[in-house]
């Protein structure tokens, strides 16, 4: 009997695609015990309650096995538990853990968070979801388990789903493929390498995940540690920085579009890979038509020299009858300090010439209207994390288009050239977080306020239809 579980966050439809799933084979599910368990208690819960909802889910899946065919379907697992107790309680009890060692499944879908959060008494975390993604795509990776990311719309999801259990199924002409634990499903994630660096990507958010010397195996980027901030470098588009209210207008009708837009978010297509250099793409779809009323191709091309990474964007307006209105930024985070026995004020930004700046300020990711002095003719920026007390900090109209992340206690640098872009914005977490953001915007943030019309927003490019628009910039490191 071969063994598929549905993981992941809350509201991402686990219960709809397996019964969907166990009808079209012609075989049984395993529903999720713990919904069955709160309807009966009510949604408090104790440490107690979900060491039963892990006994009652394994209770479940053996009898769906009994009464399966070929192959059955779990409608959550034990590492939704684990992760449950984690986030409550601070850790989980050992049994569970080791009960997820020994269990193993034929193959795991994780259940994409591109879904709309659907309002349920006994749901908890509508803000959390993509947190708590990463979470799991993290934990599956680290224990090597075979799992695929399921997105996109609900029949969307039937279909990619269908693909690898067919695919699971499927006979080979000397054995099943399933005999040796195999699953021939496109990778998401990707690498280039060069003799001086080795870079990997994710599909999910055509998002750089990784930056390493292979020679010494440092590691540049971000680790994407959720308790601290769940991302490595992602793409903002269409939208950088936040809206009031995360709304605004566009021809009469009212939008809502969180922080930093959705493609960071989204699966993209893999249109090109060779050794040293990877395309990816995304096109609007009816979930982003929802939110963003405009028709569009965002293509982004990764290519590796030596240890320079080039991240070019091609924004294309297919539309023939409609303007296409946007924003594009970066977002890339390294790991700040580097090195063992460094300190996050160890580090400095150095500028090629003396420069004078000031950064507009922020409140709550709006721009205050404010300005406040940073540097004068200097060619210096210490870093401490005072420095982030009051958020980003935000430059316009800086006359400089690099800038070196240096520690003055080891020789490593990070160099950033990002010419023509006419916003930045430098970032960390807050105190003991171990990054440093360093963002190119062709956008910002809006001004506190009330929402407003797409077309008066600062920042904001138009593309007339069939036009591109292209921008570029590299991280090198050594």
């Amino acid at each position: 009997m071969l063994r598929v579980s549905l993981t992941g966050p809350e509201s991402t439809g686990k219960s709809t695609l397996a019964a969907q799933l166990a009808a079209h084979y012609g075989t049984s599910f395993a529903p999720e015990y713990a919904r069955e368990y709160l309807a009966r208690s009510g949604p408090h819960y104790t440490a107690e309650d979900l060491e039963e909802i892990a006994r009652g889910q394994l209770m479940a899946e053996a009898a769906a096995a009994a009464a399966g065919h070929r192959v059955v379907f779990c409608d959550s697992d034990l590492l939704v538990i684990k992760i449950w107790f984690e986030h409550s309680f601070g850790t989980c009890p050992e049994w569970i853990m080791q009960c997820i060692d020994e269990q193993q499944y034929d193959l795991v879908l994780l259940m994409g968070v591109d879904l709309p959060w659907v309002p349920d008494p006994l749901r908890e975390h509508p803000h959390l979801r993509q947190q708590f993604y990463d979470l799991y795509r993290r934990e599956l990776s680290e224990r090597m388990s075979n799992f695929a990311e399921i997105v996109g719309s609900g029949e969307r999801r039937f279909e990619q789903a269908c693909f690898l259990v067919d695919e699971l199924l499927r006979p080979t002409t000397s054995q099943s493929i399933f005999a040796e634990n195999f699953l021939p499903y496109r990778p998401m994630h990707y690498t280039l390498t060069t003799p001086a660096c080795h870079a990997t990507f994710s599909a999910h958010g055509a998002e750089l995940t990784s930056l390493r010397t292979p020679d010494n195996g440092l590691e540049y980027i971000w680790a994407a540690d959720p308790a601290v901030w769940a991302r490595h470098a992602p793409v903002l588009f269409p939208l950088v920085g936040r809206l009031p209210d995360d709304a605004y207008s566009y021809a009469g009708r009212a939008y809502k579009l969180p922080q930093h837009g959705f493609a960071r978010d989204q699966e993209f297509a893999v249109l090109h890979q060779s050794p040293a250099e990877l395309v990816f793409q995304l096109h609007h779809d009816e979930t982003t038509r929802a939110v963003f009323p405009f028709a569009f191709e965002l293509t982004i091309t990764y290519t590796l020299r030596e240890a320079q990474l080039t991240v070019r964007w091609d924004v294309r307006n297919p539309a023939t009858d409609q303007p296409l209105l946007f924003s594009i930024g970066a977002h890339p985070a390294v790991r700040c300090p580097l090195l063992p026995g460094e300190a996050f004020e160890d580090y400095y930004f150095e500028f090629d010439h003396p420069v004078t700046l000031e950064r507009h300020l922020l409140k709550g990711g709006l721009l205050t209207g404010q300005t406040a002095p940073v540097l004068n003719e200097e060619r210096e920026l210490p870093l401490s994390y005072s420095l982030f007390s009051d958020d980003a900090l935000v430059f316009k109209h800086y006359d400089f288009n690099r800038l070196v992340l240096r520690s003055r206690k080891s020789e490593r640098f990070v160099r950033f050239q990002f010419d023509g872009f006419p916003y930045l914005g430098l970032w960390t977490k807050g105190p003991g977080a171990g990054f440093v953001c360093v963002e190119p915007w062709y956008g910002v943030a809006s001004p506190d306020g009330r929402p407003g019309e797409l077309s008066e927003k600062e920042g904001i490019l138009t593309l007339e239809p069939g036009q591109v628009f292209t921008a570029a910039y590299t991280i090198e490191v050594g």
